[in-house]
């Protein structure tokens, strides 16, 4: 009796295996969240405040032609809000001792990225390297893991709405609308009677693509 018990404990391990060794995480509408702070969501500096405390500083910045109000917290943390719609569109997470879902910190190996989060073909922007998942609710939405090269293991965090290069810009690939970006709008008025010298000589300085990360 006990050989028999042993022989189909064996066999419910042996089918359990490929089930076990197949599995891979994914991502949920949660992992677009910090502290309560959500992409998409209204949010005004004392709610921001509320979630990070008070801000060390911020900044306004032109990404892709979408402005941007970016505060700067204690631990390397960074809101982003867009100044046409008051929504959360950009947050950075450079804080070693920052705990995302299911324990994933701050040199996380990519057995254990892709545990939680899946597999990910790694991605090239603004000098750094990637893995970019999107929310299955909401596509604009991206959740970004910076990987360091050579050791490959995950060193940084950035969740946005933003578009992350001119192409997906031009086609519309981040979450807000184009009516923000202001290139589009200059497409809109050409052909109107109305002077586009302001938009054609603006300083190249408000053309910047990048959020304010660590380096």
């Amino acid at each position: 009796m006990r050989r028999i018990f042993q022989a189909a404990f064996f066999f419910l391990l042996l089918a359990a295996f490929p089930l076990a060794a197949g599995a891979e995480g994914r991502v949920l509408p949660e992992d677009f969240s910090v502290r309560g702070v959500a992409l998409g969501e209204t949010a005004d500096e004392a709610a921001i405040a509320k979630a990070f405390g008070t801000p060390l500083f911020d900044t306004e910045k032109s990404v892709f032609g979408i402005r941007v109000k970016y505060y700067t917290f204690k631990k390397k943390y960074s809101v982003g809000v867009s100044t046409a719609t008051g929504k959360v569109v950009d947050i950075v997470i450079d804080d070693q001792d920052y705990t995302a879902r299911d324990g994933v910190r701050y040199g996380a190996t990519p057995h254990r990225i892709a545990t939680v989060y899946g597999s990910k073909e790694r991605e090239q922007v603004g000098g750094l390297t990637w893995n970019i998942y999107r929310n299955p609710e909401k596509p604009g939405q991206k959740l970004m893991l910076e990987i360091e090269p050579g050791t490959w293991i995950l060193v940084s965090w950035r969740l946005t709405s933003l578009p992350l290069t001119e192409e997906e810009a031009d086609l519309g690939g981040g979450e807000e609308e184009d009516w923000q970006n202001d290139d589009f709008n200059a497409r809109l008025l050409e052909g109107k009677d109305i002077d586009m010298s302001a938009l054609e000589n603006r300083d190249e300085t408000e053309k910047e693509t990048t959020p304010p990360w660590k380096r």
